[in-house]
């Protein structure tokens, strides 16, 4: 009997607990997409561009695009050479990955550790 009402209790107790989902979560009027449409493009269609977005105002050369863009270009044989000649050290790259300091982001970049604590250079 007594084991009767403790499952009769904790039956009561859950069901308690439950709910309808529509309850919780009732479905909107509107679509995410039909909100989006009213709030960004003030009721206009999705497909409106403004005049002359479609279209480029010169043609774009890949090569000379990808030839101006190299000099600015990150890499990580670029940000580890030596500006001054070192005695044989051997080298440990580590890249850093991408993270936050505070709430500023901070980019994966690449350092260079010395494999000893000393660094001498050629004269």
């Amino acid at each position: 009997m007594r084991y009767l009402n403790g499952l009769l209790i904790v039956t009561l107790l859950l069901s308690g607990c439950s709910t309808n989902q529509e309850a919780v979560l009732p479905q909107p009027d509107t679509s995410v997409k039909q909100v989006w449409n009213e709030k960004m493009g003030q009721g206009q269609s999705p497909t409106d561009l403004p005049a002359g977005a479609g279209s480029p105002t010169r043609a774009l050369d890949a090569k000379a695009l990808a030839r101006k863009q190299s000099d600015y270009a990150r890499d990580s044989y670029r940000e580890t050479q030596q500006l001054f000649k070192r005695l044989p050290n051997p080298d440990i790259v580590l890249y850093v990955l991408p993270h936050r300091a505070g709430q500023l982001p901070v980019p994966g970049y690449t350092t260079v550790f010395p494999l000893y604590e000393r660094v001498h250079y050629e004269m």
